[in-house]
């Protein structure tokens, strides 16, 4: 199946360049019982020695397991690979078709706006449970949930107000389809992170303060 512009950007197990370790995976996956080299092969039209070694790497990884299947004859038993449970809950995702969806409900709210902030609040919140009534750890907790979120953020001045550069966006495919509503949701994702105890400590997101960063200032005067 040609793989789609959307797919392309969706996450899959650990597999070479050309997607051969991920179809030998999804074949080892999809098969009723475990299968043979031979009948990987055959299945794949691969050469049984690239189904070899395709297999060592994939149970290497942990993601497959090999097993002996008697030949009902004199010969010896045949290694079979069937999937471990890490293996059997590793296939293609897609997350960014789920933040769409989300993005184009949040879209048709009322509100759509106040809609995308709550919704931020709300994760911010769940993420903030460790929170202090000092700004300095207030700015630690926003670099350090930014950071595990994959927003690559880097301290540029100590605050208040502090400034942090975030360098990433991990939804930026959804900024270029509605820029407004994603940027809120982050907003409110700060705000939901200095809430709170620390309902004094306010946050203020510049969305692409330069082409390619956004800036956060912790402490910030509430008016900005």
């Amino acid at each position: 199946m040609p793989e789609s512009a959307s797919s392309a950007a969706a996450t899959s197990p650990p597999g070479t360049v050309d997607g051969t370790r991920d179809r030998v995976l999804a074949e080892v996956r999809a098969g009723p019982d475990a299968l043979t080299v031979d009948e990987l092969a055959e299945r794949l039209a691969l050469h049984r020695n690239t189904i070899r070694f395709h297999a060592a790497a994939l149970e290497a990884e942990g993601l497959v397991e090999q097993d002996r299947r008697p030949t009902g004859g004199k010969g010896r038993p045949r290694a079979v690979y069937r999937p471990t449970v890490r293996g059997a809950r590793s296939g293609r995702r897609n997350y960014e078709l789920l933040s769409g969806i989300l993005l184009a409900h949040l879209s048709t709210s009322r509100e759509p706006v106040a809609a995308a902030r709550a919704a931020g609040r709300a994760w911010g919140g769940g993420l903030a449970a460790a929170a202090s009534s000092d700004p300095d750890a207030a700015e630690r907790v926003v670099v350090d949930a930014l950071d595990e979120l994959g927003f690559e953020p880097r301290a540029e001045r100590a605050g208040p107000p502090g400034e942090v550069r975030l360098h990433n966006c991990p939804f930026r495919e959804l900024v270029d389809r509605d820029r407004e509503l994603v940027c809120t949701v982050h907003a409110g994702l700060l705000e939901g992170l200095v809430g709170g105890p620390r309902a004094d400590t306010a946050v203020a997101l510049e969305p692409f303060e330069t082409p390619t960063t956004c800036l956060v200032r912790v402490g910030a005067d509430p008016a900005e």
